[in-house]
């Protein structure tokens, strides 16, 4: 195709499809348009048309496609600026064309950065997500820093949405000892995008079981650890490998003292 500077081509007939128009000529390949861009230019049979205006019909078409099929975006969902330009450039790699068309959106109100986030920290709200798990969402969705560092995470919201949380982590680990459970509820706030000094002041929160239901847990697990060592220690390293196994699941020492205490070990000669 000729430069935008030089050369002409004759235009040797215009064929009107339902979705564009196609622009033969007398010399070249023909031309396939948008009809936004054919009603832009006065187009007939025999009209020369300069390179720099074959250009603008072509960056007219290419805004068009790209208009078009950023409206069945927006309507079936909401995108950041960033990720609207990345679909764009997908379907067209025209960068010039994509900025446009995203410029046409804004000014319509289809497209706000500002609205969007404020929507998707309301539903991450809803969902009990911490403040660093909202903030990581927004800026994997695309939105500025800029715009991130405005928002305020309220201290009382936060330590509220994680309290919310407690329950259902009471229940998730009620098998693990007290200790082992804490250190397993503080992990998941945490994950949960929480900080630590909230994490750890809701884990505190935890109520201990009582002695019975924690002895019964330390037997269970105490049964199920020896039964896997005893395979290979015995005596005084069997009854350290339990101990020490006991003690990584969250049992304090005088429990697993007491426990021990009812067994007999060869070569025991204590802790």
């Amino acid at each position: 195709m000729p430069s935008a500077n030089t050369g002409s081509r004759k235009i040797k007939g215009i064929k009107l499809y339902k979705d564009h128009v196609t622009l033969s000529f007398f010399k070249g390949e023909p031309l396939k348009i948008s009809k936004e861009a054919f009603v832009s230019s006065y187009l007939y049979a025999g009209k020369n048309l300069f390179s720099k205006e074959i250009a603008s019909l072509e960056e007219i078409t290419a805004m068009s496609t790209l208009l078009n099929y950023a409206l069945q975006i927006v309507s079936k969902k909401h995108l950041s600026e960033k990720e609207m330009l990345e679909k764009l450039m997908k379907k067209e790699d025209n960068y010039a064309a994509a900025k446009k068309v995203i410029t046409k959106l804004k000014e319509n109100d289809l497209l706000d950065d500002k609205a969007f986030m404020q929507d998707l920290i309301a539903w991450d709200n809803e969902r009990n997500f911490g403040q660093n798990k909202i903030v990581k969402h927004l800026k994997d969705k695309g939105i500025p820093d800029a715009l991130i560092n405005k928002v305020n995470f309220p201290q009382s919201i936060e330590r509220k949405k994680a309290k919310a949380l407690l329950d259902k982590l009471d229940r998730k680990y009620a098998k693990y000892a007290y200790e082992s459970k804490k250190k397993h509820v503080y992990q998941a706030l945490v994950a949960q995008g929480y900080n630590h000094d909230i994490a750890r002041e809701v884990t505190n929160d935890l109520k201990r079981k009582n002695d019975k239901v924690e002895q019964s847990l330390l037997t269970r697990d105490y049964e199920k650890i020896k039964s896997r060592y005893e395979k290979k220690y015995e005596g005084y390293q069997l009854k350290q490998k339990i101990y020490a196994a006991l003690v990584n699941k969250g049992y304090k020492y005088q429990e697993i003292k007491k426990v021990l205490e009812d067994f007999t070990y060869e070569d025991d000669s204590g802790f």
